[in-house]
């Protein structure tokens, strides 16, 4: 404990400095560490999670210096890949010394590791937990599946992502999901998260979500009917229904409510594609509501407007039923 509680200490000392060389450093160091005594961290988190977080620690940064996408504020930009460093830094030093954050202790931004119900290994799980949180009021949860090429810890990292949990008492749990595509192979990592955050926190029943991002968007029509009473409402962003989902879909969530969100200008996964699945939902009899940023591209930062209109309408029970949406129903192939 009186390790990490170190590593907490640097960390803040970096955020206030907001030197990124510092950072740099203790994270090309940190991987070093780390490297040397992989064989040991396999043991409890799993070879693949094992590199994988290795290489993320350089990944990390090596993005310290890199410019802000398109559209992204430069300095928002080297908040969010630094505070997500350092996420990413408490969650090395917490597999490396075998000491782990409890969830129920963690306010705010935090990231601990959850054992895995198929194989026993430590998989990691970042955490939002509001300010205004107290179990003596039920909160609603929203587990979030991160996109490919993206991790839990930058996805929670984003502040604007936080500021919308913090006007609702939302605590957000985004599980790592190991695999290469898909959250394949980690189905029971997600339930897994969603399970420890119901005991570590007073959830509110009424108002588990499950959301997820561009291949996260994809994945919950997978993930979701596996447990489908668990969840009161699914909001998929920049991510679709495919063919091969639907059957389990529409026989096992008719009382989910769906929330569908595209960016009109992305370039990665067709808006039309959203359209179909919203237009399919809608004509099967399902509760959808289908949200299209005008200017919105494939950055989930691009869609925040319709992120917290989305938010707010799953958070009140609210469905717009698409009405006047026309084309095609035909759902994606498997990609």
């Amino acid at each position: 404990m009186r390790r990490f509680q170190a590593l907490a200490a640097v960390a803040a000392i970096v955020a206030l400095t907001g030197a990124a060389e510092p950072l740099g450093s203790a994270l090309r160091s940190a991987a070093a560490t780390y490297y040397a005594k992989a064989g040991q961290v396999a043991i409890v988190a799993g070879r693949d999670t094992t590199m994988d977080y290795y290489d993320r620690l350089l990944d990390d940064a090596a993005l310290l210096n890199e410019s802000a996408p398109k559209n992204y504020p430069a300095q928002l930009w080297q908040q969010t890949i630094q505070v997500a460093a350092q996420l990413d830094l408490s969650l090395a030093t917490q597999l490396l010394h075998r000491s782990y954050q409890p969830m129920a202790a963690i306010r705010g931004l935090g990231e601990t590791l959850v054992r895995s119900s198929k194989d026993g290994t430590m998989q990691p799980v970042a955490i939002y937990v509001p300010s205004q949180y107290s179990a003596s009021t039920p909160a609603p949860l929203v587990v979030f599946l991160h996109g490919l090429q993206q991790t839990e810890s930058h996805l929670v990292a984003a502040q604007y992502l936080r500021d919308l949990a913090d006007a609702t008492g939302t605590i957000i749990v985004a599980p790592y999901g190991r695999g290469a595509y898909d959250f394949r192979g980690a189905e029971s990592d997600v339930y897994d998260a969603f399970d420890a955050a119901n005991r570590a926190f007073r959830i509110d029943p009424r108002r588990r979500y499950l959301v997820g991002y561009s291949m996260g968007g994809y994945s919950l029509f997978r993930l979701a009917p596996i447990h489908s009473a668990d969840w009161s409402a699914v909001m998929s962003i920049a991510g679709s229904l495919l063919v091969s989902r639907e059957p389990l879909v529409t026989t096992t969530m008719r009382d989910t409510r769906f929330y569908i969100l595209t960016g009109a200008r992305d370039q990665t996964v067709p808006t039309s594609y959203l359209i179909a699945a919203a237009i399919y939902l809608r004509d099967a009899g399902l509760p959808v509501t289908f949200y299209s940023q005008f200017n919105g591209t494939h950055e989930l930062y691009s869609l925040r407007q319709i992120i917290s209109q989305a938010c707010n309408d799953m958070e009140h029970g609210v469905v717009r039923y698409p009405v006047g949406l026309t084309g095609a129903s035909n759902l994606p192939e498997d990609l």
